[in-house]
């Protein structure tokens, strides 16, 4: 299914248009885990938000699924990442937007769906 779903998004996204898809969270969001496994396969870009500093203390274990979900390294000073977040006006994580050519989908919470943002590259 997944790879039903990335190939749909390529076709879709036409030749010229690359698709780019960005997961934002933060140690304090809900589990961005499930959001990781469903766009495994695709090309994902994510960025890690801190709302306040950690401190001393550990991160919750939601947030370390999330990352080991992720399957891929975190920046923890992403200025690129933050730049991003602002333009996509992300107010609430996690969130993922998805950009091809002049189209950006966003969608935010921990019970988004993932397809669903997918499509729309599809119009």
């Amino acid at each position: 299914m997944r790879i039903l779903v990335a190939a749909m998004v390529a076709l879709a996204a036409g030749p010229s248009e690359e698709v780019e898809v960005w997961v934002f969270l933060s140690p304090d969001s809900p589990d961005a885990s499930r959001i990781f496994r469903d766009l495994r396969g695709m090309p994902v870009r994510p960025v890690l938000l801190l709302e306040r500093p950690f401190g001393g203390r550990e991160p919750p274990e939601a947030f370390l699924a999330a990352v080991r979900a992720a399957e891929m390294e975190i920046q923890v000073m992403d200025e690129e990442g933050l730049r991003q977040a602002e333009r996509f006006r992300i107010a609430e994580l996690p969130a993922v937007a998805v950009r091809a050519g002049r189209r950006v989908h966003v969608a935010s919470g921990s019970r988004l769906d993932v397809k669903e943002v997918l499509r729309c590259v599809e119009r």
